[in-house]
């Protein structure tokens, strides 16, 4: 084992034993959600690193480039030649546009209260400075990228959150051994901190990810490091895994680095949390994370949906298709109505500039949020559920939706229920059955306005057993989706 993971493995093993929180599900259980993210409800999540420069397909650029059924890896062919490897978009890959203080206002400007960069992606190359591993920014381009992120972005009263998918880099690049056996991530022992295992199971069946492949003792070691500096070099107030880290082998280690980091938190003063995908820990020991998709209902427990303004990449690519702002927005609103927080991703250019499609989306996000944001932060769900109409599907990637007349969405807060109407057309009388005038299956308060943010018209309605009708005389000359706040007593 290399002397510097095995040093760092026995500093966990030290602050674990001195800490609150011990390795356990008993232990780790004593986790709460923080104020801040309850409270915030809205961030960015960002993708940007060397798979930025070819800017095509998406951040999976690295893997497609040597799996020979992928068009990606004909474009790289006539594109670059066969005989360019990954490690050479390295030399390309040269921000000098980028500006950490231009990226956290044009992400305040957004209404976002929290910004989760990539520190490192399934590539292996971390945008961070780091001791354990070369393939870092700071020794590979002299700077420290995520730092300097994180000191603007704290400058700009937002709170600084990592990503980090480094588990998946255990096999990530195993399509070369497969087709391109010649290639230097097999043949190059020099390269192999870069390229990582690239573990092909004996099938040759690349993608049997979760099946087929089993991460080592040394890997595992490697990754709980890997993490545990990244926390204690950038300080987040919060952690995001991709996935795979829910595989049996990764339990015992992942059940150290929610120990670790939450036991360091209590050293900074930071209240924190780390966020999972599909049963990788334990109800209550951390944030539930569903990715492009949605929960059925609401949830007693706070969790998150992250997306992004792409539908076909989290990376900046020529390819890229965009979702509207509208679209994105109608999301975010369904997203908080069952109790969730919405974590919107962009992909910046690899020259270091946030590219004018996300810009766009993201001023009219933050011109939404300006009028609508009090429906939004700090709230929490109606009594009456998340809303009225049809049901989303629950799961990981179902995100397109199509609202009807009767689609409504709820927040809440004390002594206002704020509506919105779902579907897009204009109406003069809007009836919301769900809020009728009931002891159950609706609600006891005494109606006393009705308004429309953006707006200080009181407008007309009438509240009885059949439901809240709220009349609008005209269409509103504030962006959709309108918003009405029903103040009640």
């Amino acid at each position: 084992m290399d002397k510097k993971i095995s040093d760092y493995l026995k500093k966990i093993d030290k602050v674990i034993e001195k800490g609150r929180f011990k390795d356990d599900w008993h232990s780790l259980s004593a986790h709460t959600t923080p104020d801040w993210y309850k409270y915030g409800r809205f961030g960015i999540f960002i993708h940007w690193g060397v798979y930025s420069v070819p800017a095509f397909g998406n951040e999976w650029y690295p893997r497609r480039m040597y799996d020979k059924a992928d068009p990606v890896c004909a474009y790289h062919t006539a594109k670059y030649g066969r005989n360019f490897e990954y490690r050479s978009f390295i030399d390309k890959f040269d921000p000098e546009k980028f500006d950490a203080k231009e990226w956290a206002r044009i992400f305040a400007d957004s209404g976002a209260k929290f910004v989760m960069p990539v520190c490192e992606h399934h590539d292996g190359i971390k945008m961070y400075a780091s001791d354990l591993n070369r393939w870092n920014m700071q020794a590979l381009k002299g700077r420290d990228y995520m730092a300097e992120l994180k000191e603007a972005v704290e400058e700009s009263d937002m709170r600084f959150l990592a990503s980090n998918h480094r588990a998946e880099h255990y096999w990530f690049m195993n399509f070369a051994r497969k087709y391109f056996p010649t290639s230097e991530v097999v043949t190059d022992e020099e390269y192999r901190d870069l390229y990582g295992p690239a573990y092909l199971p004996p099938s040759g069946k690349a993608g049997k990810t979760d099946k087929e492949i089993t991460a080592t003792s040394e890997w595992l070691e490697d990754w709980l490091a890997s993490a545990c500096e990244m926390v204690d070099r950038l300080k987040p107030s919060a952690v995001y895994f991709d996935w795979w880290i829910q595989k049996s082998e990764f339990k015992p280690y992942l059940k150290k680095f929610l120990a670790y980091y939450y036991n360091r938190a209590e050293e900074w003063g930071k209240q924190v949390t780390v966020f999972y995908k599909v049963g990788a820990v334990m109800k209550g020991c951390a944030t539930f994370d569903v990715e492009r998709g949605q929960v059925a209902d609401v949830r007693a427990d706070v969790w998150q949906c992250d997306t992004s303004t792409a539908f076909n990449s989290w990376c900046h690519a020529t390819t890229n298709i965009y979702k509207s702002p509208t679209e994105l927005i109608c999301n975010l609103i369904e997203v908080v109505s069952k109790n969730g927080c919405f974590m919107l991703n962009v992909g910046p250019v690899a020259d270091g500039t946030i590219c004018e499609k996300d810009k766009k989306i993201l001023a009219a996000i933050g011109e939404w949020m300006r009028i609508n944001g009090e429906a939004i932060y700090g709230s929490e769900p109606c009594e009456v559920g998340f809303g009225e109409g049809r049901k989303r599907l629950a799961g990981s990637f179902i995100e397109k939706a199509v609202f009807g007349k009767r689609d409504f969405r709820f927040t809440y807060k004390t002594g206002a229920i704020y509506v919105f109407p779902m579907q897009a057309k204009y109406r003069k009388r809007y009836r919301i059955r769900k809020l009728a005038f009931s002891g159950e299956h609706g609600i006891r308060y005494t109606v006393r306005s009705v308004q429309l943010l953006g707006s200080d018209e009181k407008l007309r309605f009438y509240h009885d057993e059949s439901g809240l009708y709220i009349l609008l005389p005209e269409k509103p000359d504030v962006p959709f989706p309108y918003c009405f706040k029903v103040v009640v007593d």
